[in-house]
């Protein structure tokens, strides 16, 4: 698995716990908040005052707000502080003008003169003044915590208040009426109408744009489309929803100022982990609210739960419907529907993943410091450039657990945030957000930094002697879907002198202060996402060409270990295990992932870095995670074949060849190559399952990989927890939203690694080139093409079949326009799995050849499928592919005649469909 954003619930989840270890390994393949801002206006009034005293007096106080250390210049936009500074000019000469005139009238009997020259300077100035900031006319937008606080905790308006008859609400293919009822707003802020509650009787109905979104709403709801009542509602926007209601009833003032029915759902909201507060505060503070309109239709159905309609302008996909259920003990969201405005495909939204941010990561600092205490506590400076102007709301994902003390500017002021309650150890989290208010708007050009100062527990989790597990994101302020982007990093971690500490990056220098070990680390090239891991670790090194491969692995068993150990070693269990810790395999760990490097290097280009690293982890943390240039695994694949079968883990590849293989191959999948958005995940997930496999059929043999291919179609077939066969769930394209109430927790997995992996083996299988003396050099030359094209870039499915359709070979080309459509049609944006029957006899001719005649039909998909199937040929042990058979129709004959004699023929010898296959 790769390491992502807590906010990418495809990433959060952990790898498919591995299962099935193998024998013995071989060497076979070397808040704060402001008072209410002074108006320049209000200066002015004052500044005709004649009275010297006054003037010393203002010019101190507007010294004080022009001071950095003032907490009212830390909410002043830039051009009131820039007025302010001139105000102060003006009074200066002011000042001075009064001297002069007590001056002259000593001197002089022109008194009268010398103040006609004093008031008409003082016009002049004026005249200006006024004229220079016409800005300050604007009404100035109030503190970020008053309009914080407005949308957390708001009021309803009494006079905003409205009987609804038929008032229809429309955004894109959302349609919601309000059919007779009762809606009032809350009060506005900063001139923003933003919430609103409504009772009485309404209907939504939606249509889906295309049919993956159809098969989607029908798999939740066994509607074709969407039309269901709702008995009262809520309303968050920035947008123009006040004005669409407003055109279409008529004010009353019986509006109950005490309803606090939108104030309970936003809390409810926030309870759940999806606060739309943060969004609002960005729509409301906000110099364009048309590039950042927001709006959320949460509506409570008769007798049921809450279902939620958004249009979200910042989003690429803006429309969004879905509900939250309840599984177990925590709720989780389904998406119903997601899909971008305007008729347009998800292809073209996310060609730019960063089209709508307001800004992109440069670069991070880090100093962290971790105790043997599992705490960790951090300053990051973050260096953004600025996308688009007019943003003053940044928001960032943070494990909630640590908790923020302060964030400055590039200045050294203090900014205002607001972030997620501290979450510690419940189950349902409260969210991961950060929003961060800025002094003044975004202006491209002008690049940015901050700093976020924080600390916590439950970051990092202390797992047993020297044992620790550090969480696999949220330990640094992030953007969601961060594989879509790249950025510097330069950490320094402080760790426990008798630890040993690895990170990403190239580990630049290590002293010792006292207690501490310091170590700095710092990346080669730009990165997706960083982490790390420390503990008492035995160390163990290897090579893979100019690839250092180091080990860290655990010299104590974990917690949960050392009582398994225990248990032998009383008698209570029978069978001798010695000593379960990670270090006793460091070395052939060493020597095995070296090997996956040599392979996929060879596969896939070179590796990306200079160096990788391998942490143990945990044997409670059951799954793979991988890092640039460092990966963590799960302890139980450190143990012997002896030890795992003395625990009762079955041998097998399956924990350790394949585990290892999948998590290595992450380095190219996820890191040397990212994805453009949830889409395009699979192009890791899959792409490393392929991997796996690939390495053990390298490691093991031909036979050991096919049984691989098998369990992979098996999980296919199998069933989710409603009954669904999990290929029936939806395309691999649908990403993590495969996972829902109605399909279980393993679905995601079993359908987005098992299918994903699957695809890029059949294009491997066609692609595979029997006279050559390297019959995989057609597949390499597209791997390595794909990698080179997208090296240390995002790349969608689209990008990828662009680079297939790039190395497609004519028997591929089954539409006769160079596209592989069919095929991605078929297999990534579409459902299926075709049964195919088989016969064929073979004569043998008078003059030495073969005849083959025979039939192949195809059931249970679709009469327009279509299939390039490789066809072998037999001749006692030895095996040929003699070429490819064009299936386009449901029933295709065969008759050839091909040179020499051969025993049979037969499809499918290499697992080379995604089909059930009868023959």
């Amino acid at each position: 698995m790769i390491a992502a954003s807590k906010s990418s619930p495809e990433c959060n989840a952990s790898d498919r716990t591995p299962k099935l270890p193998v024998r013995t390994t071989k060497n076979v393949l070397r808040e704060t908040s402001s008072r209410a801002e002074p108006t320049l206006k209000s200066a002015a009034r004052f500044f005709s005052r004649p009275s010297s005293t006054w003037l010393i007096a203002t010019i101190a106080c507007l010294d004080y707000l022009n001071s950095p250390h003032s907490p009212e210049r830390a909410v002043l936009p830039i051009p009131y502080l820039v007025q302010l500074r001139y105000l102060k000019l003006v009074f200066l000469v002011h000042r001075a003008a009064l001297a002069c005139e007590a001056q002259t009238m000593y001197f002089l009997a022109g008194y009268r003169e010398t103040s006609m020259i004093r008031r008409a300077f003082l016009s002049i100035v004026l005249a200006s003044l006024f004229a220079a900031c016409n800005y300050a006319q604007a009404p100035a937008p109030p503190p970020a915590a008053i309009v914080w606080n407005a949308l957390s905790s708001p009021a309803m308006d009494p006079a905003k208040s409205a009987h609804t008859e038929n008032v229809e609400i429309a955004r894109d293919r959302v349609h919601i009426t309000l059919i007779d009822g009762t809606i009032q707003f809350a009060q506005p802020v900063n001139g923003v109408t933003f919430g609103a509650a409504f009772h009485g009787k309404g209907r939504v109905r939606v249509e889906p744009p295309n049919p993956i979104e159809a098969q989607q709403l029908k798999l939740h709801t066994k509607q074709d489309k969407l039309d269901i009542p709702f008995t009262d509602a809520t309303f968050s926007f920035t947008d123009g929803f006040a004005d669409d209601v407003a055109k279409q009833v008529k004010w009353q003032t019986s509006g109950t100022p005490n309803d606090d029915f939108y104030a309970k759902r936003q809390k409810d909201r926030e309870d759940l982990g999806e606060s739309a507060v943060p969004r609002l505060l960005q729509g409301v503070l906000s110099t364009d609210r048309v590039r950042t309109a927001y709006f959320l239709a949460d509506l409570k159905l008769a007798g049921r739960d809450w279902v939620e309609f958004h249009e979200d302008a910042l989003d690429p996909e803006e429309i969004g419907v879905g509900r939250w259920v309840d599984v177990g003990p925590f709720k989780l969201y389904d998406v119903w529907m997601s899909f971008p405005a305007g008729a347009r495909t998800s292809a073209e939204a996310w060609k730019d993943p960063q089209a709508k941010e307001d800004f992109s990561i440069r670069s991070y600092r880090i100093d962290a410091g971790v105790t043997s205490g599992a705490e960790l506590n951090a300053t990051a400076r973050v260096d953004i450039e600025p996308r688009l102007s007019g943003q003053s709301v940044l928001i960032f994902d943070l494990d909630s657990n640590l908790r923020l003390d302060s964030i400055k500017d590039s200045t050294g002021s203090a900014l205002s945030f607001y972030q997620s309650r501290e979450n510690k150890d419940r189950f349902q989290s409260y969210g991961n957000y950060v929003a961060v208010v800025l002094a003044r708007p975004l202006r491209l050009g002008e690049p940015q930094s901050l700093e976020f100062h924080y600390a916590g527990k439950r970051a990092i989790r202390k797992a047993g002697s020297g044992n620790y597990f550090c969480e696999s994101s949220g330990w640094y302020p992030e953007r969601p879907n961060s594989f879509s982007a790249r950025a510097d990093f330069d950490l320094t971690f402080h760790s426990p002198k008798n630890a040993v500490l690895v990170a990403t990056g190239e580990k630049t220098s290590e002293t010792v202060e006292g207690n501490s070990r310091v170590t700095t680390w710092k990346s080669e090239i730009p990165l997706a996402v960083a982490g790390f891991g420390y503990g008492d670790y035995k160390v163990a090194n290897d090579k893979a060409g100019e690839v250092a491969v180091d080990i860290y692995a655990n010299r104590q068993p974990d917690d949960l270990m050392a009582q398994v150990q225990r248990i032998f070693e009383s008698g209570a269990a029978r069978g001798a295990v010695g000593t379960l810790t990670p270090s006793a395999m460091a070395k052939t760990m060493g020597q095995e992932i070296a090997n996956t490097i040599r392979l996929f290097s060879l596969y896939f280009g070179p590796y990306p870095y200079k160096h990788l690293s391998v942490t143990s982890l945990p044997i409670s943390y059951s799954y793979g995670q991988g890092w640039p240039g460092l990966i963590y695994l799960w302890s139980g694949s450190f143990l012997d074949a002896t030890q795992r079968h003395e625990i009762g883990l079955p041998d097998g590849v399956q924990l350790t060849d394949f585990f290892r293989a999948r998590e290595s191959s992450h380095q190219w999948w996820g890191h040397r190559v990212g994805w453009k958005s949830y889409h395009d995940q699979w192009l890791s997930e899959g792409f490393a399952d392929f991997s796996g496999i690939l390495y053990v059929q390298y490691r093991q043999n031909m036979k050991e990989a096919l049984t691989r291919w098998r369990k992979e179609k098996e999980l296919l077939h199998n069933k989710d927890i409603n009954g669904h066969a999990i290929e029936s769930l939806g395309p691999i394209w649908m990403g993590r939203r495969i996972r829902s109430s109605v399909t279980g927790p393993a679905s995601y997995q079993d359908l987005i690694y098992s299918k994903g992996a699957y695809v890029l083996h059949m294009l491997h299988l066609q692609l595979v080139d029997p006279r050559n003396p390297d019959p995989d050099h057609l597949f390499k030359d597209m791997m390595r093409d794909y990698c080179k094209t997208f090296d240390n870039k995002p790349a969608s499915t689209e990008d990828f079949k662009a680079i297939v359709e790039k190395h497609m070979t004519r028997g591929m080309d089954l539409d006769g326009n160079h596209k592989m459509d069919w095929f991605f049609n078929q297999y990534v944006y579409g459902m299926g799995i075709p049964q195919y029957n088989f016969h064929a006899s073979v004569e043998a001719t008078p003059d030495g050849k073969s005849h083959i005649k025979g039939e192949i039909t195809r059931s249970g998909v679709p009469d327009t499928w279509k299939d390039a199937i490789p066809l072998y040929a037999h001749m006692g042990d030895k095996t040929v592919r003699l070429g490819t058979l064009t299936a386009t129709h449901s029933s295709e004959p065969l008759d050839a005649t091909v040179p020499g004699k051969i025993d049979r023929v037969s499809i499918n010898d290499y697992e080379d469909l995604l089909a059930d296959v009868k023959q």
